[in-house]
This record gives C-alpha cells, structure tokens and sequence, in this order.
C-alpha cells in the first residue's frame, strides 16, 4: 500500500515545488519585469549611439590551371612529376595568395596609400596593421575557389574603395615576384643577361687595352688560327649551360628539353676539343701580349655568344607568360554597401531582453530567499553575522 502512493506524493511535491516557484515570481514580478525592461531600454539606446559600420566585398578568381611548356613536359612523364609534386609540397593557389594579402609588404602599401594611420589615430605602423587587420577579412571558398575580402567602415565609399586597393596591390605585388614557371624562367634570364651585359662591357674593355698592348693586326690571326669559330663555339657551351641551369629550376633531368639540352652542350663540348686538338699543332707561337690579346677577343665573343642566346630564351619566357593570362581575375568589385553590417541593433536588444529576463528571475528567487530568511530568527541571525563578516568596519579590518 505505501508503495502505491510513492508517485502520487511525489507528483504532489513537484506540483508544489512548481506552484511555490510562481508565487515566488509573482510576489516580486516587479523586479521581474523590471530588470528586463531596463536592460532592453539600455540596449535600444546604446545600438542607436553605436556608429554604423558598412562592409564592402569584392570577390576574386585565382587561376584555375596554371600549365606552361615546362608544367605539361613534368605532366608527361607520369609518376615522377606526382612525386616530384609531392615532394614540392604546395598549397592550392588559394591559401599563397591570401598569404600574400596578409603579409606586412602588402599592408603596409595599402596603409600609405589610404593614411590609415592617422585615420584609425594609431600610434605605430603595428598598430595600424592590427587595426586594419581587425577590419579586412580574406577568406577563401573551398567549394567555389574564390576569394573574398570584405572591408568594413563607417564610410561605405572607404570601405569599397580599401576591398578593391588591397586587389590592385595584389597585382603590383605579383608583378614583383615569380609565380609561375614562366615567371620564374623570364627572371632568371633577366638576371643572367644583365650580369652578361657587364661581363661583356669588362671584356671589352679588356680587349682595347690588351689589343693597343699587343700591337698586332688580329684579324689576320683570327684567320689563320680559326679563333672566331673557337670563340663561338665556347659562348654556346656556355649559353646551354646556363639554360640548362635556368630549366633545373622547374624541370627534372627527365624532361625532353633538359635532355635534348644536354645532347647538344655534348655534342658542342666535343666539337671544341676536336678543333682544339686540330689547331694546336699549328698554332703560331704569340708573344705573352698578343696570348693576352687573343685570350680577350674569344671571351668577347664568348659573351655575345651567350647574349645572344639568353636573349631569345628571354623572349620564349615573355610569350610564355603572356599566354598565361593574369594570375588573378576580379569578379565583383567592391561598390559602397546601401545598408549597414553593424550593429545589429534587433540582435543586440534581443539579446539583451533575454539577459534581462535571466537576471530578473534570478533577482526575484534572491529577494524572495531574503525576505525569507528574515521573517525566521535564526535565518536572521545568520544574515546579521553574514553582513557583519562582509562589512567594512575598522573592528572588522584590524
């Protein structure tokens, strides 16, 4: 019998438990309700002080195939261009670019173009960087591939005009750097023909001197020794090797180009120890100026050999890298947003009612615990003994 009425008095407890907790409420609905409404009314006012804020996107393509001669030479011989992909371990183009946006070079140029410095009223360059930071977002779209960045300002005409500046800065900054393979051989071979030109402007300085020194007429030399074809074959040994050089860069030593490079620096090598070896019996003895003389002359023509050469090479890498097309495509710019992105003045006074309505049930069950406790005397005496423990009294701090 006494297990049969278990659930009915529990049922009963829980039925007064809840009864008890909505007198409790009722008794202070005051502080109930009026917690809340003070929170919202705050949180009314304080949206409507906030400053708006717009936000401005512009979206970006980066290249979806990126393929030169030389990518579709590694793309040819199977496994080993995987492995050699594996190896490189790159990203998706994605992510390098992002990085680029974010890297100091990049933001600092969109800081002194916009003086937003003095516009965000930082201290320091640092400071700016985080600040601007906090304001620009770049994200990309895995399923898309396309790349955001979104500007946020009081002014919506800054704010698009800050999305779009950090793309043209992109571009100036990859105009800067080698990306592509044939980005990379076009900057090689500028490199390898400015420090020709210098070589050949030293060697032929070199020669005037050290033809003036000889006092010989050296083109009737250079008929008899066959020293021009000699010259010539050394600069083209020497213009493979430096394209040989150039391709290691992006190609392995399988790829048909390196090895039909390599035949023909053989082959050249070959052909210059045979002419050697056929004109070292009558080569007519020099004195040490005239050896000098002609030692000058074939670096000479040594050099135009290779200038030569690394000009055209120049010229491949350009036609390659303009049939690449531009690395990156805007496809919406940014335009000054019509509405604003903050506040959100429905979600902030939400957010703020429910906050409100929290504190004021737990202020209502606090003061009803109070009232409470004070109507029983011992609860009392443990209240006084409570205040005095917290009080600030000169007994209680000595």
């Amino acid at each position: 019998m006494s297990e049969s009425t278990l659930p009915s008095t529990e049922n009963t407890d829980d039925e007064i438990s809840l009864i008890e907790l909505a007198i409790a409420l009722g008794e202070e609905k005051k502080t109930l309700f009026l917690i809340p409404l003070l929170t919202t009314l705050v949180a009314v006012v304080v949206s409507l002080l906030m400053t708006p804020v717009f936000t401005a996107k512009t979206l970006m393509m980066p290249p979806q195939q990126q393929q030169s001669s030389a990518a579709s030479a590694l793309a040819s011989l199977g496994a080993l261009a995987g492995m050699a992909g594996g190896l490189a371990g790159v990203k998706s183009p994605d992510e390098m670019y992002i990085a680029f946006m974010e890297s100091e070079t990049l933001q600092n140029a969109v800081i002194k173009k916009l003086d937003l410095q003095t516009r965000y009223e930082a201290k320091t360059l640092g400071d700016t960087r985080v600040a601007l930071k906090g304001l620009v977002k770049i994200a990309s779209d895995k399923k898309s591939g396309l790349i955001s960045i979104e500007a946020s300002d009081k002014e919506p005409v800054f704010a698009a005009k800050l999305a779009n500046l950090y793309v043209e800065e992109l571009h100036d900054l990859l105009g800067k750097l080698a990306v592509t393979d044939a980005q990379q051989r076009r900057l090689f071979y500028e490199q390898q023909i400015k420090k020709t030109q210098t070589e050949f402007s030293q060697a032929e300085a070199e020669f005037n001197s050290a033809n003036e020194r000889s006092g010989m007429q050296l083109t009737s030399i250079v008929a008899e020794s066959g020293l021009r074809e000699n010259a010539q074959l050394r600069g083209q040994i020497a213009a493979r090797e430096v394209q040989l050089q150039a391709m290691s860069q992006f190609a392995t030593a399988q790829n048909p180009e390196s090895q039909r490079l390599s035949s023909e620096l053989f082959a050249l090598r070959d052909h210059l120890s045979k002419l050697e070896a056929g004109s070292g019996a009558r080569k007519a003895p020099y004195t040490p100026s005239q050896q000098e003389a002609v030692k000058a002359y074939r670096n000479i023509k040594v050099q135009e050999a290779m200038l030569e050469i690394l000009i055209k090479q120049y010229e491949l890498a350009r036609v390659d890298e303009a049939k690449e097309g531009p690395l990156l495509q805007q496809v919406d710019p940014a335009t000054p947003p019509e509405r604003r992105s903050k506040p959100k003045r429905s979600l902030i006074v939400l957010v703020s009612a429910l906050g409100g309505l929290f504190l004021g049930v737990l202020a209502a069950f606090i003061r009803r615990s109070i009232k409470k406790a004070s109507s029983d005397p011992e609860s009392s005496q443990q209240l006084r003994k409570l205040k005095d423990a917290w009080s600030w009294n000169k007994a209680n701090l000595i």
